[in-house]
């Protein structure tokens, strides 16, 4: 209850919209009592020309309400007005009441489902901004197929639930008052009679809202599972085919997929329960009533039209009831995927900025690592141990060493992606951790190995999230990463659509992308993470050439497998399980036998011992290259092409 609570705040900032719609229900149960009111006179003085007598509970009821003398007046003019006249008037009457109530129900639904839009629009604009924020750790252990479920399946379950069926519902609730207190002021001797039904009717409604909160919280989990298996089957296609475990995955799927359709079946049967039960206590209580009521009819001791006016609220308030079932069901549907969302909203980013952040200025002197540990888990094995460096501006630092020696690890600290554990970084003297995201993040780009392109134009894709940025800075940008080139022979040039994730481009092409990318946002600081090491050799050369123009005055940091894109750099930290094992220029580590940069050289390095020269080799596979993407261009302009008319 608690969570829904907590929902129902969030409504609350369409208050306007919920006053609007409450003040339309009761207009329209109003309208539909004065509607059914109208049975009375209808059957007693219509149907069977008689007087109409009134109970002895409605005219005290009336009186309390100061409203005795008005009601006197009303039956003494249906008990002496010609019955030909009356129905002309009990016709306008019922037109005009139909017309009020539905005006009063059309916006009554309007408003509220406005409501119910917009608070399920606040969710999806909550959660993708507070995903923004979270820590990137928290990505590193979160299925992305997980997080795409809250963001549309949760949200759409709630909207589903909460939307038109729940609307409809409460509507029917609120009827609820009105109608018992018709029947009270009727006959309040039979109407307690009946309440003594309610529980026979709540308490199973109640079992089974239980149950179906707890079912609908395991479907939005199973449809999480399934949606992360279909994220890592599509992206990993290639490696589907490539080991021939098409019909695994189809196993695979297809069990949860089963399992699903179970959740989904008991919640339906435990749903579709509640419909009968209702009717069937609705039912027993009208035909009781009937019986006892109808002999007070023979005995002139109430008149027929009070019988059907009460038989008729009676019969729809079975509606009412029956909605009360409905909506427990809705709510505890809706509360299971809203304990998904609010446990995303509720979590904590580790990775904050402060109050009074101060804004980074440019980095103009040195950067320095002062004893800085790093452990994704407080309790485990720290990753970066004890690291001090100083690194003056425009300063190239080489990172190499064995795999999970800490390199990308330390390269993350940088931009804060993760917060160091004990020490401090500092740019020009000033914490890292007591500046805003903004200036720190703003003065450092990063080219990793896996390059992440968006499905759009190569320009917004190169000028990212900036449409200021003029034609000409892109190009300049695209020419100095040895990207201008390839962008012109497509078919749309810079407007080319590049497919998800550059799909329609080859690695080389996707890499210079994003270094143009870097380039023309123009950082002080730059990290390159492997950013050659899945490349061929004539891309691996194109791209060198293209991060030779990006490195240039700027302070580096370059994580590298391979040993000869980082020869040049002005000192090489070789790093193994999180500690500097070793430190200097090319030439100095080099030289010692028993280090590990001497070691990690020669294994890339020795001689393969081919006959054939080692430049001949590399001639022929430039070659082979060009061929390949020559042929791939002709593929890509064929596709992109759409055919002459």
């Amino acid at each position: 209850m608690y969570i829904f609570l907590r929902f129902i705040r969030n409504a609350w900032n369409y208050k306007a919209r919920l006053v609007v719609s409450i003040l339309c229900i009761v207009g329209v149960n109003v309208f539909q009592i004065g509607s059914i009111g109208s049975l009375i006179p209808i059957v007693d003085r219509i149907a069977n020309d008689s007087q109409i007598s009134v109970p002895k509970s409605v005219t005290a009821f009336f009186a309390y309400i100061g409203a005795g003398e008005f009601l006197q007046r009303v039956i003494h003019y249906l008990n002496t007005a010609d019955r030909h006249t009356l129905v002309i008037q009990l016709t306008i009457f019922f037109l005009l009441v139909t017309v009020l109530r539905g005006v009063f129900d059309y916006v009554m639904k309007v408003t509220m489902e406005s409501v119910a839009q917009g608070v399920m629009r606040d969710f999806m604009k909550h959660m993708h901004q507070h995903l923004q924020i979270l820590p990137v750790q928290y990505f590193a252990k979160t299925r992305t197929g997980e997080l795409i479920s809250r963001l549309t399946n949760d949200v759409n379950l709630v909207q589903a639930s909460l939307s038109a069926r729940l609307i409809e519902s409460v509507c029917d609730i609120t009827q609820l008052p009105f109608l018992a207190v018709f029947l009270l002021i009727t006959d309040w001797k039979m109407t307690l009679l009946l309440s003594l039904a309610i529980p026979l009717l709540m308490g199973p409604i109640v079992i089974i809202g239980q149950r179906l909160r707890r079912l609908s919280k395991k479907s939005q989990e199973k449809i999480a599972d399934i949606m992360s298996m279909l994220q890592e089957t599509i992206t990993g296609i290639r490696i589907v085919r490539a080991f021939n475990m098409e019909q695994y995955e189809v196993r695979r799927f297809d069990h949860q997929a089963d399992r699903f359709y179970h959740l989904r079946m008991k919640a339906i049967r435990r749903d579709a329960l509640i419909g009968p039960l209702t009717e069937i206590v609705g039912i027993g209580c009208a035909l009781l009533v009937a019986n006892i009521m109808l002999g007070r009819v023979l005995q002139k001791q109430l008149s027929p039209g009070f019988l059907v006016a009460y038989i008729a609220q009676l019969v729809i308030m079975m509606k009412p009831l029956r909605s009360i079932g409905k909506v427990n069901s809705l709510i505890q549907r809706a509360v299971g995927a809203l304990v998904r969302i609010y446990d995303l909203l509720d979590t904590k980013s580790s990775i904050i900025e402060i109050p009074d952040a101060v804004e980074l200025p440019p980095l103009q002197r040195d950067i320095r690592f002062e004893h800085v540990a790093f452990a994704y888990d407080p309790a485990g094995t720290p990753v970066i141990k004890d690291l001090t460096l100083h690194v003056k501006a425009g300063e190239m630092i080489a990172l190499v060493g064995p795999s999970g020696g800490g390199k990308t690890t330390f390269a993350n600290l940088i931009p804060r992606f993760y917060d160091v554990t004990a020490g401090a970084i500092l740019f020009d003297g000033v914490d890292i951790r007591d500046a805003t995201f903004t200036s720190l993040r703003g003065q450092i780009g990063m080219v990793t190995q896996e390059t992440i392109l968006f499905n759009d134009s190569v320009r917004n894709n190169i000028a990212y999230g900036r449409a200021d940025i003029p034609l000409d800075a892109v190009i300049a940008a695209a020419q100095a990463a040895n990207a201008d080139g390839f962008i012109r022979e497509m078919p749309e040039g810079y407007d080319t659509i590049i497919g998800e994730r550059g799909v329609r481009l080859s690695g080389g092409q996707r890499q210079r992308l994003a270094i143009a990318r870097a380039i023309l946002k123009n950082p002080r600081v730059l990290i390159l993470d492997e950013a050659t090491s899945a490349l061929d050799t004539e891309s691996e050369r194109l791209v060198q050439e293209a991060i030779d123009h990006l490195v240039k005055a700027r302070t580096v940091f370059a994580i590298a497998h391979r040993l000869s894109t980082i020869q040049h750099a002005d000192r090489i930290l070789v790093l193994v399980d999180g500690e500097v094992v070793q430190i200097g220029t090319h030439d100095a580590l080099i030289v010692d036998e028993e280090g590990l940069y001497k070691k990690l050289h020669d294994m890339q390095f020795r001689d393969t011992g081919h006959d054939v020269p080692s430049g001949f080799i590399d001639f022929i596979k430039f070659k082979l290259r060009q061929a390949r993407e020559r042929r791939a261009q002709r593929r890509l302009n064929e596709t992109l092409t759409p055919p002459t008319p």
